[in-house]
């Protein structure tokens, strides 16, 4: 893969030059058939389906720091069809939100006055009407607010932000990649053997020692993996796709003794009372997420799901709703790179966006945030909005977009399939399922079965997002008022989250486990719990506001040797509701007691303990996943109070981080009242 760097003045011009291309605007629906069909074969590699070996190829991506733009030659179909509610919600709201969005925008380049900017959308829209309907599975449903090719500081911009990830965390390595691949067909090796034996003993399959020898399961790669980017430490999310004659209990079961037996498997983790069951583990060092799905028909397992719109859906008939939403997991990756303009410039945007969420912790489903596909439906939807833009000004525009977005409307990307009969059991509907109405960040995955990826967030921790979306905003916006794109200025995008130094009080979860592989496996149970604890601390009137840290925080230095356990921290960070200020009263009326500041931290206090006496009796004390040797503690800690060991720098450090984010609070209070600037 080729680097360009910004130094490379040569390539920066060639590329310029072929961004300000004049474009036809006429385009027949052969033309685009034949084009679409040569990009569908590119940015899969040839290939007309979710192949099960399919990590990573070296293709147009340019992730490892070169500037890309989008390029809207190819634009994506859009059905003329008219919607209705949740439909029409969405249209609206991304109106809305467009509308907002080019008050706020930076000066439009030279020669780029506002009626050329809105003949380039009639232009592109006449070419999306020439389209012939029906070339992809999906029909995007948002239309492009802008088609402004990039500027020079864009492509400057882009270089320093790319520049600035790839030494943060950069791309993984021949040698990890071969890692991932080796994994993949030791698994592969693995689950044959096991399903050849497992026929053999089921009653019922057919005699035929032919066709049990040749009987084997398809392996579908999913998430970041089949998107393209992947880290080094990122997990390996693979659907085992079984035949009939294989059920969800013998495939829990059966399977999970065999795996116990393998040498090169490590650190298993079975979560059968998952929305999605999953088989957590660790083949050669690689952790791998196992899902299970049925194949409803008695026939040979297909080797790939297939690609020509309504063939993937015929695939799913009459499987059960696990096994559909499993499934989903390798077709949502397919169709997000189906529906995205540019998949290059998709790739590196995303990859910025997932190393902000994990450094401010916000990428976690189980605690109450948003999960990887999540954050890849978000920076797809974006895409779409911005088919032209260069991955610095996309970033931008995500924090922009979703900083001004009114919850909960649904985030769609494309029209929703409709699955038959099955529809209502799996499918998002809000009109007809009482639960899908009371979800407060809807974004909703392509294709069949249309589901909200988001169902976990909660009052605290769509709270938490906004803020985060707002804080970036307010960083983009300076970086782009001063015209800064060195790679040292992206630096305080990735800022680690500060919710040990924030907040003065906090819920400590202490787990303890006899080893590692112990507290791995508890820790993962716990962090599935916590998020029903903050669901019932979020309703105590005493309490102001949560903000639950996903990541489990380990004790540093001599104190992490004291104990024979291993031992690891959840921590949720709270404020107190202040009291009110007391009203002024008449000559001759009774003087009432005016609540302080101390008695509403006591009485917080202890309605937190409350609600975590009754959280440990119900959820964790009582649960089957609860081995000898493993432990829990939940108690109050003031900021004072917290262990030394799980500061990073220690106590000193965290005093001065402490300080400094204090200032940084008062500052930006200053600038709203215009104090400051």
């Amino acid at each position: 893969m080729s680097c360009l760097c910004w130094g490379d003045a040569e390539r920066t011009r060639k590329l310029k030059q072929a961004l300000r291309k004049p474009e036809p605007l006429e385009v027949s629906a052969l033309e685009l058939l034949e084009k679409h069909k040569k990009e569908s074969d590119t940015s899969s590699g040839g290939r007309t389906s979710c192949s099960s070996h399919d990590i990573w190829d070296d293709d147009d991506c340019s992730d490892d720091g070169s500037v890309s733009s989008s390029d809207s030659r190819s634009p994506s179909p859009v059905s003329k069809k008219e919607v209705t509610e949740p439909l029409q919600l969405a249209l609206e709201a991304c109106q809305n939100n467009w509308k907002n969005e080019h008050k706020t925008q930076p000066p439009l380049p030279i020669g780029s006055p506002s009626k050329h900017r809105m003949k380039d959308q009639e232009d592109y829209l006449k070419t999306l009407r020439s389209a012939a309907f029906g070339l992809r599975r999906v029909m995007p449903i948002v239309v492009p607010a802008e088609l402004v090719p990039p500027t020079e500081y864009d492509l400057r911009s882009t270089n320093g932000l790319m520049k600035c990830v790839n030494a943060i965390a950069p791309m993984p390595t021949a040698e990890q990649m071969s890692a991932k691949h080796l994994a993949i067909n030791e698994l592969q090796r693995v689950v044959d053997i096991w399903l050849r034996r497992t026929l053999d003993t089921l009653e019922g399959v057919a005699t035929d020692s032919e066709t049990k020898s040749t009987e084997t399961a398809t392996l579908l790669l999913g998430g970041s993996w089949h998107l393209k980017v992947g880290m080094a430490e990122s997990d390996l999310d693979v659907v085992a796709f079984m035949p009939h004659a294989v059920t969800a209990e013998i495939f829990f079961s059966s399977l999970c003794e065999h795996l116990e037996r393998e040498t090169s498997v490590s650190d298993l983790v079975a979560r059968r009372k998952a929305a999605v069951p999953v088989l957590s583990f660790q083949l050669n060092a690689v952790r791998i997420d196992l899902l299970f799905a049925r194949y409803a028909q008695k026939q040979a397992v297909p080797k790939h799901l297939p690609f020509l719109p309504g063939d993937d859906i015929q695939v799913m008939r009459g499987m059960d709703a696990t096994s559909v939403r499993s499934l989903s997991v390798a077709r949502v990756a397919s169709l997000i790179l189906e529906l995205v303009p540019n998949a290059s410039v998709f790739r590196s945007c995303l990859r910025v966006i997932r190393l902000w969420a994990r450094h401010r912790g916000l990428y976690s489903n189980k605690a109450g945030y948003l999960g990887g596909i999540s954050w890849a439906l978000l920076v797809c939807f974006v895409c779409q909005m911005f088919p032209r833009a260069s991955v610095a000004s996309l970033v931008h525009r995500f924090f922009s977009v979703l900083a001004s977005w009114r919850w909960p409307t649904p985030i769609l990307v494309a029209h929703p399939s409709n699955g038959g009969k099955a529809d209502n059991d799996v499918q998002w509907d809000p009109q007809h399922n009482i639960h899908d109405r009371a979800h407060l960040m809807p974004i909703i995955t392509p294709g069949f079965p249309a589901v909200n990826t988001a169902v976990n967030v909660n009052i605290s921790t769509l709270r938490v997002l906004r803020e985060e979306f707002a804080r970036g905003q307010r960083i983009m916006d300076d970086l782009r008022r001063r015209s800064l794109s060195h790679p040292s200025s992206w630096n305080q995008l990735f800022t680690p989250t500060e919710v040990l130094v924030r907040y003065d009080h906090h819920v400590a979860i202490e787990l303890r486990a006899p080893n590692e592989e112990a507290l791995a496996e508890w820790s993962s149970f716990v962090a599935s719990r916590t998020r029903k604890l903050v669901e019932t601390l979020q309703h105590t009137p005493s309490v102001a506001s949560l903000h639950p840290l996903p990541d489990l925080v380990r004790p540093q230095g001599h104190e992490a040797n004291e104990s024979d356990a291993v031992v690891g921290y959840y921590f949720i960070g709270y404020t107190v509701n202040v009291p009110p200020m007391p009203q002024p009263r008449s000559r001759h009326s009774a003087r009432a007691p005016v609540p302080t500041k101390t008695s509403q931290e006591e009485f917080a206090q202890n309605s937190v303990a409350s609600a975590t006496r009754y959280f440990l009796a119900t959820e964790l004390n009582t649960a089957a996943e609860k081995k000898p040797g493993m432990e829990v503690e939940i108690n109050y800690r003031s900021w004072n109070d917290l262990p030394s060991a799980i500061f990073p720098g220690g106590r000193k450090a965290a005093v001065g981080d402490r300080a400094r984010y204090i200032l940084s609070q008062a500052h930006q209070v200053n600038l709203a009242l215009g104090l400051a600037r």
